[in-house]
């Protein structure tokens, strides 16, 4: 049976601020805002489905140094589903994460309705997850910033858990924030995340990371269009490259002081994903009307081709079906059986089937 945390390590000073669901109408500023203000962190329970409706604001809550969770992809019930449904909420939900946020998905959770059975955490165990729990403030039912505070206030201990919610219904929760906050530092208490909590108790959380693999087709199935595509090399290229992909959007690209320059570096040098390092020379763009329109970056392990990192000007699938071709044409050049990447997974493997291209998507081990 899985681990069910409803608290910290009872020695050590700290507690956790977490937060469920995900808002589509309140601004989700207003919970990050509040806790910013007087220097804590949280950690929000959200579900796939809002990481896929929102995938910048979740982005903005790991780049403001809070912390993202699953908490099932539709928001059911987990009780009343079966296995197969179970475990692909917790999959949709971690490959949403992964392709939104670029990281892989940490492997804790919280129920929705705190609603599970035995079972369900017996199909926990089998994934390596943890089941976080905690104190309720019971600001899901639309309580006043007051009434969650006279709530919270009994459940101040060393490692406590308090269940909040960051939704459209609870109102009064980020009103109630500086106040806790600084009643918990009155309490001796430093607000901390739940991957702290964990550590605390001698539980390091671990993380799930999914790809896509694919078989390359024969040469019969690449037809059509592939678009032109050619290596990055000389440092003008690459200047080009990093000035023209800067305004694409793409989640890759670094924000604030200096962040042309950052990731001009970041291009210049040969990328390395969990242990494999990218081959300069399969590193390519795509090159329309004169300007950059994507760029894939690859590298080559035994009988494989790894797109360790792609990106276009566009969001259009199509995109991503020229570079399909493309590293299909490259894949039987190089003789290699196999395609990988760990982002666009859904919308390649869609593409894939639309190609008559065998692939899935499984666990990176």
């Amino acid at each position: 049976m899985a681990s069910q945390i409803f608290r910290g390590n009872v020695i050590d000073p700290h507690f956790a601020l977490t937060f469920d669901d995900g808002p589509h109408y309140v601004p989700l500023e207003n919970w990050l805002e509040a806790l910013e203000q007087c220097g804590a962190v949280g950690t929000f329970f959200f579900t796939g489905e809002w990481i896929d409706r929102h995938p910048d604001k979740a982005r903005m809550i790991i780049e403001r140094g809070h912390e993202l969770a699953p908490h099932s992809y539709y928001h059911r019930r987990m009780a009343e589903i079966p296995k197969g449904v179970f475990l692909d909420e917790i999959k949709q939900t971690e490959l949403a994460y992964q392709e939104a946020t670029g990281k892989s998905c940490p492997t804790f959770m919280r129920f929705p309705y705190l609603s599970f059975r035995d079972e369900n955490l017996d199909w926990l165990s089998e994934i390596g997850y943890v089941d976080i729990e905690g104190d309720d403030s019971g600001d899901w039912a639309g309580l006043t910033s007051q009434q969650i505070i006279e709530n919270v206030t009994p459940f101040f201990k060393n490692g406590a858990i308090f269940v909040f919610h960051a939704n459209d219904a609870a109102n009064g929760t980020p009103g109630s924030l500086k106040t806790l906050i600084r009643m918990g530092r009155e309490h001796g208490l430093k607000p901390v995340k739940v991957s702290e909590i964990l550590n605390g108790l001698e539980m390091p959380p671990s993380v799930r990371t999914w790809k896509i693999s694919i078989d390359v087709p024969t040469p019969e199935k690449i037809t059509h269009t592939i678009q032109t595509w050619q290596v990055v090399q000389s440092k003008e290229e690459l200047q080009i490259l990093a000035q023209q992909s800067m305004e694409w959007g793409i989640v890759q690209t670094p924000t604030g002081m200096d962040s042309e320059s950052k990731w001009f570096n970041h291009l210049s040098e040969p990328l390395t994903v969990n242990g494999i390092t990218e081959d300069r020379n399969l590193f390519v763009g795509w090159v329309m009307a004169g300007e950059y329109w994507g760029y894939a970056r690859i590298a080559r392990k035994g009988n494989e081709l790894i797109l360790l990192d792609i990106a276009t000007r566009e969001a259009q699938a199509d995109a991503m079906v020229y570079l399909l071709r493309w590293t299909a044409k490259k894949a039987i050049e190089l003789g290699c059986t196999k395609i990988s990447a760990t982002r666009e997974m859904r919308r390649l493997e869609k593409m894939c089937q639309q190609l008559g291209w065998d692939s899935v998507i499984e666990l990176d081990q």
